[in-house]
């Protein structure tokens, strides 16, 4: 086929099905807009010119006689559907490599180099520079670059010359040792710029009803500002304050409260930590000083992250009890457990760029997120810039990825104008010392002096038990009307809770774990709470995911041997709102060890201290526990060498970034295990039906969510063997016996001839 005659306008970005050529997106059109959405991306961090030249020139590479030829052969345009697969990426035209080429030569040196990332990697993800295995040389920006293998074509014109370019960064204190990781940092953020501008004005083009849907939100209104949800949530803080009993726990809270105000409407963006202990109004008021401090600074949103998914739900809830009618358009909610009710149009839109005044997501999908190299995470990163970040715990960041974790914070600071928000319930854990020469440097306390705090809220008393056997810990727990356990091990809370179930009224006795699915543990929950608030019997066996942030009050504790911190969390749900004088936690040694690895560790480091510490919730023990554990393991901050794939070239002056090797190495959770559809209630059983029969057009992800377990890929295989799952073709397994999944439970490998030894965790 030849190409129609024309003009340099007369080639196409975009197609419309079944619409004549005179209907179709011109390249330059595309361009313009992309160039204008993209510029104004990255000027939110200095870096406009850096936008303009990558809108402009990422789809050069349409311009090739292949590529026009391509698209008036199909009717519509399957190009830019954002694939991140290589194998189906190469079936296509690769425009891509062109544009990133021509930026290569026409803007030349590092600046040329950072562009080029961008542009290689504007479909397919960003390339690693180089690779030592064959198979993947390919797919790298070094092979895409190289001058033997591609030319300019002639549409362009000869010689381009594009403005030179200043970097916009400041240095850390550092310098030279950490210009690598800022370069690759703002390349990164390059990229969400140019990856958000063509997404969203592609789809401007080929699916305006969707593109209106999304800027109008489906309320005719779009998001809310957040003056408006400032306005609403000191409505209804004040209204909150005016019906609280006159207790001391409520008094403190009204300082924490005041407190926040106070640094809020006076402080320029920065580091800040809230040191408050559980119980003392963490949720509301981090979020009040978060709506102040942007209002005054000029900033755009707010972003809370938060350690586990077992408690983010319930801090979403909270926002939106406070926040009314605008919390539906205001608030997105963007992790894997989200409940279908809660997932509107308006949130799908906000979870893919955090376009929204107030995100509400998970340490996991944040920070895994800024070391990313698909579009689709990275895609919402530029969104983070000018924004007030929120990290609840945020000494739950595991040892091994602190330093790249810690690097990253930093930089959001120095150079994209963040103020971060270093919550905790225990003690400041990030910030520099002698020993911690990687922690965060002039952190500004909300709260001055946080012991007074500490010891005014004091409502809990920690006992040390001995090695106490499992049928022992039953009849201690059986005898209390309202306690809750916590264990390490999902097998030593299950048989735990069989022996309590079977010793008194199983009515009254109640079982958590990530066995179940996140459906089954909200109505388990529910039902815990209700039973609280009632002075009913309520008996609960759990893993630690009950810690840090479930809102659960018990007057009696008991703690499987962990961590300072973690019994602090544990007792952090005893005697929450301070309703008796003393609630008691038991610190007990039980039949088996914790598992191998951060929680033995843990648990070794605490009793090297008890004899030193005999209340570890004492401030001094949380910071001497996290000196020995957390500041003292300087080998293992960056245990997987993150930072070392951003290296440097220094004899050729040129970027080394392992984009995708660095990615795989940041990972806060292992993809060891695999996601199991359980047949929970009736909607999660028609689900697997209708996946099993093939009855779906499509996988529902965001529907199959809440019915999700994750195994290890050993047990998956045990099932497989035996035919208790099948594996659907989208990656998901169907649970087809319903037998081994409990309503108490969840799943429960006792109930069937499995190898044990495989359900260790």
């Amino acid at each position: 086929m030849k190409l129609p005659n024309g003009s340099f306008a007369e080639r196409y970005a975009h197609t419309l099905a079944n619409h004549p050529a005179s209907d179709w997106e011109t390249i330059t059109d595309h361009l313009d807009k992309v160039e204008e959405s993209a510029s104004a991306f990255t000027d939110t961090f200095g870096a406009r010119l850096w936008g303009e030249i990558l809108g402009r020139c990422h789809d050069f590479g349409k311009l090739s006689d292949e590529f026009q030829l391509k698209i008036h052969g199909t009717e519509a345009d399957s190009v830019d559907a954002g694939a991140e697969n290589e194998d189906d990426y190469a079936k296509r035209v690769d425009h891509s490599t062109f544009g990133a080429r021509f930026v290569a030569q026409a803007v030349g040196k590092i600046p040329g180099q950072l562009l080029a990332f961008c542009i290689a990697g504007h479909h397919t993800g960003l390339p690693d520079e180089t690779s030592a295995d064959d198979t993947t040389q390919r797919s790298t920006l070094r092979y895409k670059l190289d001058p033997a293998l591609y030319s300019i074509p002639a549409v362009v014109g000869p010689n381009p010359v594009l403005p030179r370019l200043s970097l916009p960064l400041r240095r850390t204190k550092t310098g030279r040792d950490d210009a690598p990781f800022q370069l690759a940092f703002f390349t990164r953020m390059l990229f969400s710029c140019l990856v958000d501008a063509d997404r969203t004005r592609t789809e401007e083009f080929c699916n305006p009803e969707e593109a209106t849907a999304r800027s109008g939100l489906g309320t005719g209104r779009g998001r809310p500002l957040l003056a408006g949800l400032k306005t609403q949530l000191d409505a209804s803080l004040q209204k909150k304050v005016g019906e609280a009993g006159s207790t001391e726990v409520n008094r403190q809270r009204a300082i924490v409260l005041e407190c926040c105000r106070e640094v809020a409407a006076r402080e320029e963006p920065g580091f800040f930590s809230l040191n408050v202990p559980t119980g003392g109004g963490k949720t509301l008021s981090s979020l009040a000083f978060a709506f102040d401090h942007a209002l005054k600074n000029g900033l755009q949103r707010v972003v809370v992250a938060i350690p586990f998914t077992s408690i983010i739900e319930q801090t979403a809830d909270v926002y939106r009890a406070a926040l009314g009618e605008l919390a539906e358009a205001a608030l997105v909610e963007h992790h894997t457990n989200i409940q279908p009710a809660h997932n509107t149009r308006a949130n799908q839109f906000g979870s893919e760029n955090w376009d929204a005044p107030l995100v509400v997501t998970t340490n996991v999908q944040l920070f895994e997120s800024l070391f990313a190299y698909r579009t689709s995470p990275c895609r919402k990163l530029h969104n983070l810039a000018r924004s007030v970040i929120v990290l609840d715990e945020a000494q739950t960041i595991p040892v091994e990825l602190l330093r790249p974790a810690l690097a990253a914070l930093r930089e959001l600071v120095l150079n994209y104008g963040c103020s971060i928000v270093l919550c905790t319930a225990t003690q400041p854990a990030l910030e520099r010392r002698d020993d911690f020469s990687i922690g965060l440097e002039n952190v500004r306390p909300i709260i001055q002096d946080s012991v007074p705090l500490f010891h005014a809220l004091k409502r809990v008393e920690v006992r040390q038990l001995n090695k106490v056997a499992d049928s022992e810990l039953a009849l201690l727990l059986t005898k209390e009307e309202s306690v809750l356990c916590i264990v390490n091990t999902r097998p030593h809370a299950s048989r735990l809770y069989d022996r309590v179930a079977s010793a008194s009224d199983s009515g009254d006795c109640f079982h958590l774990s990530t066995w179940m699915c996140g459906a089954h543990r909200r109505t388990v929950l529910k039902t815990i709470r209700e039973r609280l608030k009632e002075n009913s019997p309520c008996r609960v066996v759990s893993t630690q995911l009950v810690e840090a942030g479930v809102d659960l009050d018990f007057p009696v504790v008991y703690r499987a041997e962990a961590g300072f911190d973690s019994i602090a969390q544990a007792a952090g749900r005893c005697n929450r709102e301070g309703l008796q004088a003393l609630g008691l936690t038991y610190v007990f040694e039980g039949e088996e060890q914790p598992p191998p690895g951060l929680l033995r560790a843990a648990a070794q480091a605490r009793k090297e201290l008890f004899s030193l510490y005999p209340d570890p919730l004492a401030p001094e023990a949380i910071e001497a526990y996290f000196r020995l554990f957390y500041w003292s393991q300087k080998d293992n901050w960056d245990k997987h060498k993150v930072m070392e794939k951003m290296g440097w070239d220094s004899s050729r002056g040129r970027a080394l970034f392992q984009f995708r090797q660095a990615a795989r190495a940041f990972r806060m959770i292992e993809d060891s295990q695999l996601p199991i559809l359980v047949p929970y209630d009736e909607k999660a059983a028609l689900l697997r039906d209708e996946l099993q029969a093939g009855d779906l057009p499509f996988v529902p992800q965001r529907e199959l969510q809440p019915y999700l377990v994750s195994i290890r890929k050993e047990a998956m295989r045990q099932l497989n063997d035996q035919g208790f799952v099948q594996e659907h073709e989208s990656g998901v397994w169907l649970l087809l016996n319903q037998s081994i999944y409990s309503g108490k439970k969840g799943l429960d490998p006792t109930s069937s001839r499995l190898d044990k030894s495989l359900w260790s965790v």
